[in-house]
């Protein structure tokens, strides 16, 4: 429902038995290891795919279960700072570091976390990287870690306190299923969340908490750093497209069961949008350097208007049951909600609430071809 294509049928049906019925349990005690395990052992976690399927496996999960997408994809981004790394004299001990974690993340052996989100915030930093002889230390608050439980590494990523050329230190350090103590670091209780609350996402303080140079994968430059994020956070998420697709197919199975037509008008109708949408917000993000910011921000802004009428549309179909909690109709509502904020930048903040305000009465987005 809602997709060009259904590629990866071997994942769609790991998928389909394993997350999908499972998802309201997760939604209550939290993401297993094993669901985690399984995708890894099918080849579904470590290694990146080519871009398309990538997409497609994200809306896979997605649309089966946004908790074990969102833990899913956490660890997608660790591998590939890891993966990319290379020596340099602010990380010469890196290849060891490769050595030791990244063939077990490839194969999913080793699970990763990672706490990113603080550095798009201005001025003052926090957390802190400090340069000493033989390492670093952190000091600060990490608000959201998400995988916290489940993760056997995090990779934190905080902001040396240089007012000129400030850079970034991405470095790895022992996560929760390690069951290992690292001197300094406070964890938090698990955030009590309206939305993912499946996520284990906790707070973690850090005081005086040393990293030494074998642990650190990358520093960077603040600025390229940024400005690369900049890029990724303009396009529309996959997410948000298997949340609707997850969402449209429940309620194309309500109207199928009852011969509704209206209902069934609705699905085609929301479909439809849902392909128009997804087509152009991938094509541009496959060739960001000549792609319009403005129009691919327009594409997000307007999936994730979408994915908010696809998912009330099944609590309307449902009618009364759609708000009885942990039935999949009230699961993804919530869902729906974290999508808006997931990755959100000012830019983002500001285009999805121009979409509300200015575009909702029409239902489509000005799709430019």
């Amino acid at each position: 429902m809602g997709a060009d294509t259904e590629e990866l049928p071997d994942a769609a049906a790991l998928i389909a038995t394993v997350i999908a019925p499972a998802a309201e349990r997760v939604d209550v005690v939290g993401v297993q290891r094993s669901a985690i395990d399984a995708l890894a052992a099918a080849g579904l976690f470590g290694s990146p795919l080519a871009p398309a399927p990538q997409r497609e496996l994200a809306e896979l999960l997605a649309a089966a279960d946004a908790s074990t997408w969102f833990c899913w994809v956490q660890h997608q981004t660790p591998l590939r700072t890891l993966a990319l790394a290379s020596p340099s004299d602010a990380t010469p001990d890196v290849e060891n570091l490769r050595d030791r974690l990244l063939a077990c993340m490839k194969a999913g052996r080793l699970q990763s976390a990672v706490a990113f989100a603080h550095l798009r915030r201005g001025w003052p930093p926090n957390p802190v990287a400090t340069r000493t002889a033989d390492g670093w230390m952190l000091n600060g608050t990490l608000d959201w870690v998400t995988s916290w439980d489940i993760a056997d590494v995090v990779m934190i990523m905080a902001r040396t306190d240089q007012a000129n050329a400030p850079t970034v230190v991405s470095c790895f350090l022992p996560a929760g299923r390690a069951d290992v103590s690292t001197l300094g670091l406070e964890v938090g209780e698990p955030l009590s969340l309206l939305a993912m609350g499946g996520t284990h996402t906790r707070s973690l303080s850090l005081r005086d908490v040393f990293v030494p140079e074998a642990s650190v994968a990358a520093v960077d430059d603040l600025g390229d750093w940024l400005a690369a994020d900049s890029v990724k956070t303009v396009d529309a998420s996959p997410a948000a497209f298997g949340v609707t697709r997850g969402a449209l197919r429940e309620l194309n199975e309500l109207a199928a069961a009852r011969g509704d037509a209206d209902t069934e008008r609705s699905v085609r109708l929301l479909a439809l949008q849902c392909r128009e949408i997804r087509r152009a917000a991938y094509s541009l993000a496959d060739r960001p350097s000549e792609s319009n910011s403005a129009e691919r921000l327009e594409l997000r802004a307007a999936s994730l208007d979408l994915v908010v009428r696809a998912t009330t549309a099944v609590v309307i179909a449902r009618a009364g049951a759609g708000v009885l909690s942990g039935t999949s109709a009230e699961r993804r509502v919530r869902e729906a909600m974290f999508l808006q904020i997931q990755a959100q930048t000012g830019d983002s903040r500001r285009a999805g609430l121009r979409w509300i305000s200015d575009n909702r009465a029409t239902g489509k987005p000005a799709i430019r071809r």
